[in-house]
């Protein structure tokens, strides 16, 4: 595969190296007034080119990585004992409202465990919903895995083990993860924003997720979690909203791969004819949530 390269006066870099450079200014001094420009001349680019460049190889725009670091940074002083007012201007943050706003965004970043989950401790929780069971599990960083456990396996053996199936699907999703052997309360916030969702209610909290993505899948994930309750898009709808028009096969198996479900809503993407399209947990399910959110 070839290589694309920016030329940049008498060096060229790879896109991936423009995105390193300027991540590693970022995550140095997060509080930094970060212009275009300023972000640009971190990567070694311009900022039209070091925008496709963020895009492509992690789905986000500069700007959006620019607040996770400043997030990251205000959560990380308050845990050490700052006081909050503190906390928000070293992080660069002008005002508290700027803060939560911040807080509030949707918390996608890349998994840091291993393929198979290796290194990961997966903590999870499970409860009813009106589409059936959900299983919720999250490793340190942020909400990792959302299921639908009816469709994982026989309804005989959910109805009666719930949480054996729970704990078969994680081991089958992260082999190699070190996954508890009891539910967890701590997690309670998530399963109630997953059940929420399948009410056609407001998701009640926003937290971190913690999910394995190519940089498409990661772009097409967002464009999802942009679809307002009650509304839905078509595939190529989707396509065009991440730049890429043709890719509409691509964007079908994004949603279908989305290991968050509900939470990150790929229900509400339907054929381009208006027909509700495919859904992992079948098309009544999917009818069913599609119809609830638009009462």
């Amino acid at each position: 595969m070839m290589t694309v390269t920016q030329p940049v006066g008498d060096s060229a870099f790879t896109r991936e190296q423009l995105v390193r450079r300027a991540c590693a200014a970022v995550l140095l001094r997060p509080d930094v007034p970060w212009t275009s420009a300023r972000l640009a001349k971190a990567g070694g680019t311009n900022p039209v080119q070091l925008q496709r460049a963020f895009r492509d190889v992690l789905g986000l725009s500069p700007r959006d990585y620019v607040v996770a670091c400043r997030r990251k940074k205000f959560l990380d002083t308050v845990k050490s004992g700052e006081r909050v007012t503190d906390a928000i201007y070293s992080a660069g943050f002008g005002s508290p409202s700027r803060v939560y706003d911040a807080i509030r965004l949707p918390g996608m970043t890349p998994a840091t465990y291993g393929r198979g989950g290796k290194g990961a401790h997966i903590r999870w929780m499970s409860g009813n919903s009106p589409v059936g069971h959900v299983c919720v599990a999250a490793t340190e960083r942020g909400l990792c895995f959302v299921q639908i456990v009816d469709r994982l396996v026989g309804v005989g053996e959910q109805a009666a083990l719930p949480e054996s199936a729970m704990r078969r699907a994680l081991a089958a999703e992260f082999p190699l993860a070190d996954i508890d052997a009891r539910p967890s309360p701590a997690l309670a916030p998530m399963l109630d924003a997953a059940v929420a969702v399948a009410s056609a209610k407001q998701i009640p909290a926003e937290f971190p997720i913690d999910i394995r993505g190519t940089a498409f899948q990661w772009r097409v994930w967002r464009a999802l979690t942009r679809i307002p309750r009650g509304e839905t898009r078509s595939y190529s709808d989707v396509a065009r909203a991440i730049g890429q028009p043709s890719a509409v096969r691509a964007v079908a198996r994004a949603c279908a791969t989305n290991p968050v479900a509900l939470v990150v809503p790929c229900h509400r993407v339907v054929a381009k004819t208006g027909a509700s399209g495919g859904y992992r947990w079948g098309g009544a399910i999917k009818k069913k949530l599609l119809t609830n959110e638009k009462k």
